[in-house]
């Protein structure tokens, strides 16, 4: 019976060793997202993987081995991440960048421009009157001249 217990007991410890070993070794790392920007922060992670796929048929591999943390632009979507150290590949993690419309009218005297501020191609549609009379296609950051009369300008992501 003495003997039973002993063995058991080493069992025990040798199984809290390894979770523990295990659980040092695990990479880990930590996503921020605001808006179209993610900032990865590396604890014992050197490489990120990341796809806009769930199965990383097309992965992307970021080096953290020189830094802790880096911060990226991307385009609204979802996004699946993984940690890896080298030793051990991390869980699947997934993140998304919101799509966001965004349309900035800057009227003056002399002349008059819309510029879409948003994160996605967007299309304008230019009404006078109640009637259509015009469309107009920006990507982000694009501006173009428009009419100082009396028209309204609807703004809708490019699909």
């Amino acid at each position: 019976m003495k003997k039973h217990v002993i063995i058991i007991t080493g069992q025990v410890m040798f199984l809290v060793l390894a979770l523990c070993l295990l659980y040092y070794l695990y990479p880990k790392a930590t996503i921020d997202v605001q808006g179209d920007w993610a900032t990865f922060n590396s604890i014992n992670a050197n490489v990120i993987m990341i796809s806009e796929n769930p199965d990383f048929s097309n992965p992307r591999y970021i080096d953290l081995s020189d830094r802790k943390n880096l911060t990226f632009n991307l385009e609204p979507g979802t996004y699946y991440w993984k940690p890896d150290n080298g030793v051990i590949r991390g869980w699947k993690n997934e993140f998304t960048i919101d799509s966001v419309v965004g349309l900035s009218i800057n009227k003056s005297d002399n002349e008059s421009n819309l510029t879409n501020i948003g994160n996605v191609k967007i299309n304008i549609t230019k009404t006078k009157d109640g009637l259509m009379v015009g469309r107009i296609v920006l990507e982000p950051d694009e501006s173009q001249g428009i009419e100082n009369t009396n028209e309204t300008y609807i703004a809708r992501q490019a699909g």
